[in-house]
């Protein structure tokens, strides 16, 4: 099989790269106008500096064919054996692209408008799970388009809210304080601090749920063929504890679930099956769990409709013998992973700033002991003229680093012990310690263990609660 990437940040790269070490046929179509990329009403607001479009452009310079995305979905129009390629769009709201391919007889994952609208339309996501989520509450959100309205509500609000942008750009907050008022004051801070981010769009605040374990399960589609289901535990804050901003993922932690566990019941009824049904090739879709510790109420997080998640889909991967597995076993309608297995993750952040601009600094070199190459992914990355490898500085996600096993002992110690062969002057990622925690109840083990108390899900590989060493 072949293989075809369209992306605008490069988040699919890894894996492109990935299928190339392997062996395989890798193209890469990259959207160059950032005005291409976005929704038609961010169209008039939607800006890329000349600087950081020339880095986003140079992400695996000299290790993968990169051409134009218009025009390589120009040229597919003409392959003649479409069935023999898989097309890999890394976000859902590539659609635009999708929907000019989709029926020419390629496999692949081809996202929809109403898939991204699912993610980023919020009341209506909201609608659809009142309609169709019978067990989950909602939280209480309030919409803004001024800065200047939110502060004056936080001011005189003496309850807790997550700061929530509807633009990309835009980072969720979560305050690290038990105090309401200081709470707000952090989310005024950022309001104040990042006014172009969350006006674009708009922005929410959405009750916060106290002593929240959040659990995401996943279900994967093959032309409307469920082929198996995966729980993923992630934290997402940038410092041990579960403290300080929001990154995309900096630890994770996912296994193959029972399709019949009870987790699966809750996150997706019957509308899912249609849904997936309506979608050609591969179809993700996950829920976010919310569940309060103080009253046991399932809350809705959000949705990521077909998309996959970032570490997510790294972390799936490792699962697999090889990446082009993954593919091969999806296209022919089979479940890619096997019950009796963990893989974990780690993201590893580039902290190294120039000092004039406040850019994240480039071309420094990343080095790594060969052994580790199966389970790294080199992320901001580019070849030098010389044949070494350094970071672009497009942004501070570095690479991801996993590990895989059939207990989660073995599996986060072989993840460390790759993250010892991996070299860059100035990395930040959360330690091992943090990864096995009881000391907070938002760390991986103790929600991984809320839920198998719960009877929310089996573990099909050999641990019990509390015996995580």
């Amino acid at each position: 099989m072949k293989y075809i990437f369209i992306s605008f940040s490069g988040l699919s790269l890894p894996i492109a790269y990935k299928l190339q070490q392997e062996g395989f046929e890798v193209t890469i179509g990259m959207i160059e106008d950032v005005k291409d990329y976005v929704m038609e009403e961010e169209v008039d607001k939607a800006y890329e500096s000349d600087f950081d479009k020339k880095r986003r452009l140079e992400l695996f310079k000299g290790l993968l064919p990169v051409q134009e995305a218009n025009k390589l979905v120009e040229k597919m129009k003409d392959i003649k054996d479409p069935h023999n390629y898989f097309v890999f769009f890394e976000e859902n709201n590539l659609y635009r692209w999708a929907d000019k391919v989709k029926d020419l007889g390629f496999e692949g994952n081809f996202p929809t408008k109403e898939d991204y609208m699912f993610e980023v339309d919020r009341d209506k996501a909201k609608e659809f799970v009142k309609e169709h989520y019978g067990k989950l509450y909602t939280p209480r959100v309030k919409e803004f388009n001024s800065i200047k309205e939110g502060i004056n509500f936080l001011k005189d609000s003496e309850e807790f809210w997550v700061l929530k942008g509807q633009h990309d750009s835009a980072p969720t907050f979560v305050p690290d304080s038990t105090d309401s008022r200081l709470a707000s004051n952090q989310i005024i801070e950022m309001l104040d601090n990042f006014p172009d981010k969350y006006e674009k769009l708009g922005f929410i605040l959405e009750e916060f749920v106290p002593g929240i374990i959040e659990l995401t399960p996943e279900k994967l589609y093959y032309d409307g063929v469920p082929l198996g289901t995966s729980i993923d535990l992630e934290n997402k804050s940038f410092g041990s504890g579960n403290l300080s901003v929001q990154t995309g993922c900096s630890q994770d932690l996912v296994f193959p679930t029972y399709m019949d566990d009870r987790i699966n019941k809750i996150a997706f009824p019957e509308i899912v099956d249609q849904m997936a049904k309506r979608h050609k090739g591969l179809f993700i879709w996950d829920a976010s769990l919310l569940i309060s510790k103080r009253d046991g109420k399932i809350y809705f997080g959000e949705f990521c409709s077909n998309r996959p998640g970032y570490n997510t889909i790294f972390t799936e991967l490792a699962q697999c013998g090889h990446v082009h597995e993954f593919f091969e076993k999806i296209v022919a309608k089979q479940n890619p992973f096997t019950l009796g297995t963990v893989a974990t993750s780690v993201r590893i952040f580039n902290m190294n700033t120039d000092e004039e601009d406040n850019q994240v600094s480039a071309n420094m070199t990343i080095d790594y002991r060969p052994e580790i190459e199966k389970d790294l992914w080199l992320w901001d990355v580019k070849k030098t003229n010389k044949g070494g490898l350094v970071c672009v500085g497009s942004d501070w996600n570095l690479a991801v680093v996993t590990g895989f096993g059939k207990s989660i002992d073995e599996a986060i110690t072989r993840l460390y012990k790759n993250v010892e062969g991996f070299s860059f002057v100035g990395a930040y990622y959360r330690p091992k310690d943090d990864y096995l925690s009881l000391d907070y109840s938002s760390s991986i083990i103790n929600r991984l263990n809320y839920g198998l108390e719960r009877g929310l899900y089996q573990l099909p590989f050999n641990v019990k609660v509390g015996e995580i060493k």
